[in-house]
């Protein structure tokens, strides 16, 4: 799918496109910057490589991701990777210079159109900052889980359709 939507939001302008292949050179940089690599417990040389086969298996598995660009600067503002069959909501990443501009709620706003129902994701216990987020965009907490990295506990996430927002 391969279509653009413009939404202007607290006076910046995004744009959002959806993209089929993984390897978007600047969704990879945006990730590594993001610390999703030390996550993940993944080296940065190797992230790259990571993120681009892991993308691809959730394409062909039928998630989709869309990109948020800043319409002023024509950078990256952020990207999500959602499954719309079964809510699966894996990446969620925005750039340090569009934090607090509305990106992040324009992506899960996107994420909630492409979902055929509920959303659920995890998120570290150590990113409080998105745990806040997501609690104000109505995701509700419904475990915790240990990280398939070893690293920090997850909490799983859900948002469901009608709940309160």
């Amino acid at each position: 799918m391969h279509h653009t939507t413009h939404k202007s939001i607290a006076g910046n302008a995004f744009s959002v496109h959806y993209f089929l292949r993984p390897d978007h050179r600047d969704i990879a940089d945006l990730w590594l910057a993001s610390s999703g690599h030390m996550i993940n417990n993944i080296d940065a040389d190797n992230g790259r490589e990571w993120l681009f086969l892991h993308i691809e298996n959730l394409h062909i598995s039928g998630a989709q991701t869309a990109c948020a660009f800043n319409r002023q600067t024509g950078g990256l503002a952020g990207f999500v990777t959602v499954h719309p069959g079964n809510g699966s909501l894996d990446q969620i990443i925005v750039a340090q210079t569009d934090r607090g501009s509305g990106v992040a709620a324009l992506l899960l706003d996107e994420a909630k159109t492409l979902a055929s129902g509920a959303i659920e994701m995890r998120i570290s216990e150590d990113n409080q900052r998105a745990m806040r987020f997501c609690e104000r965009e109505g995701f509700r907490k419904t475990g915790l889980d240990a990280s398939a990295s070893g690293g920090a506990r997850m909490w799983k996430m859900r948002w469901q359709p009608g709940d309160a927002e």
